[in-house]
């Protein structure tokens, strides 16, 4: 079983990227973080994964990265939007964490879905925030499934509403700065066409209609018809 390590610093435009502050923001105000998945080979960007386990009173298991925030992302100049952020995932209670497990890419989809929308916007020179849909194939025709078993083959980029709100931005730097977490939220291709025509907000109200929230469910319907 991997374990923290001890935390570094990045000097980053202003901000400091610090693992032991992430971490312990994590074990703050999500839960205490049981294993770190260690990235073993990393590009540019070393990407590693918390997993915080479910409880008796915590139902899910959350997945989250560190990393993605060692670089500002290209958050348009007269934006407000965070520059610097993570990402996590929501898991049903005993979904399989563990190597063995991953080596089944049933159980390892949404750990590749959240390290590759930690590297994309520093690899296409973007930026990921509140509403942004990223779809699992470069177009409509190549899009497909994450993995067998689920016919979700997409995500959202959304605010982890099932954690309280202090889990959401994490204070960092001089510059006034934050790390923001966002929930990557799996989508199916008809509701990610959906939401590119009409709108998140239209999108999110199916979702409320639906009881759809931000923790995965590969089998549940799409709430398009």
């Amino acid at each position: 079983m991997a374990s923290c390590e001890a935390g570094h610093g990045v000097q980053v435009e202003g901000m400091v990227f610090d693992l032991t502050r992430i971490t312990k923001h994590i074990e703050k105000n999500i839960g205490p973080v049981h294993t770190v998945f260690h990235e073993i080979v990393s590009d540019d960007l070393h990407i590693d994964v918390h997993h915080v386990k479910s409880t008796l009173f915590r139902r899910y298991e959350v997945l989250v990265t560190s990393g993605m925030s060692a670089r500002p992302m290209a958050v348009p100049v007269d934006s407000k939007e965070p520059r610097f952020a993570e990402m996590l995932v929501i898991l049903p209670k005993g979904w399989p964490i563990n190597r063995q497990a991953f080596d089944d890419e049933k159980h390892y989809w949404p750990v590749r879905l959240i390290k590759t929308l930690a590297r994309l916007p520093h690899h296409a020179h973007t930026w990921l925030g509140f509403g942004h849909t990223v779809a699992n194939g470069e177009t409509e025709k190549a899009t497909k499934p994450y993995a067998d078993g689920t016919s979700l083959s997409a995500s959202i980029v959304l605010p982890p509403s099932s954690l309280g709100e202090t889990a959401w931005a994490l204070k960092s730097g001089d510059a006034g700065d934050e790390v923001f977490f966002w929930a990557a939220v799996p989508l199916h291709m008809s509701e990610l066409k959906f939401k590119l025509e009409h709108g998140v907000d239209l999108l999110l109200e199916l979702f409320d209609r639906h009881g759809v929230t931000d923790r995965i469910d590969p089998m549940r319907p799409s709430v398009v018809a």
